[in-house]
């Protein structure tokens, strides 16, 4: 028992602690302590998720975010300029489709970005459809499922 709340404590300390600066002033965490803590991820999941916050890439068919509860996500999906995404939330308890805009990305690329925000813990996928129109008889030219694991 007394091993129990030792640890207890330790991992409650840890917690509270601030990161340590870095040499030239940055953050050595990729994100604030608290999301760095977030309970029910394991350090795989949290690399994971350190990983897709700092990405900058599209978002491929398939890909597998692991967040946690009102943590916005980026997913980049391509953009030529005329093309056209919808994205269908597999379940709106679980994760919610907000804002969307055509970002240019640091390599000179346009991406259009849409944040979905995770609102309790569960799996949920979000279907984005690609159409050359906002017709919405239009043909769908790509289709992309990414998954949301809600830690």
């Amino acid at each position: 028992m007394r091993i129990v709340l030792l640890a207890a404590a330790a991992l409650a300390f840890a917690a509270c602690n601030p990161s340590t600066p870095a040499a030239d002033g940055a953050s050595t965490d990729a994100k604030p302590a608290a999301t760095m803590n977030h309970p029910g991820m394991d350090d795989t999941m949290k690399s994971a998720d350190a990983a897709d916050d700092a990405n900058m890439a599209e978002t491929p068919d398939g890909y597998t975010f692991h967040t946690y509860p009102a943590k916005i996500e980026s997913v980049h999906l391509p953009q030529s300029g005329t093309d056209v995404w919808t994205a269908t939330a597999s379940d709106t308890s679980l994760v919610e489709v907000g804002d969307q805009k055509d970002e240019t990305m640091p390599d000179g690329k346009t991406h259009h970005v849409i944040k979905v925000t995770p609102k309790k813990s569960g799996n949920a996928t979000v279907k984005f459809e690609r159409r050359a129109s906002a017709a919405a008889d239009a043909p769908v030219a790509e289709t992309r499922t990414i998954n949301f694991m809600v830690h």
